[in-house]
């Protein structure tokens, strides 16, 4: 049993809420490491999805830059690369 002033009775409940867990493994993500990481979320799997259709496209890219020469797919891939970057700050800022 936890003993709670009525503040961190609710701070405890809020991140219980948010992060999908039950009270206790809360506690122990709390205790192990000072701090809880939310479970995935459907909004986090929608940008690892568009993630991955990005990496596809830089993966095709770099295949073409083998056979035909770099010089002609700079400015795609550079613009791909932006885009995974965006795309990993997202998921990061967002856990």
């Amino acid at each position: 049993s936890l003993r709670l002033d009525a503040e961190h009775y609710f701070k405890l409940k809020s991140l219980v809420r948010t992060s999908g867990y039950g009270t206790a493994e809360v506690l122990r993500q709390l205790i192990a490491a000072g701090r809880v990481r939310e479970r995935l979320c459907c909004e986090h799997l929608d940008f690892m999805s568009q993630l991955k259709g990005v990496a596809r496209n830089l993966n095709q890219l770099t295949r073409l830059a083998h056979a035909k020469g770099f010089t002609g797919i700079v400015s795609r891939h550079t613009a791909i690369v932006v885009d995974i970057e965006g795309l990993l700050r997202n998921l990061r800022d967002d856990r």
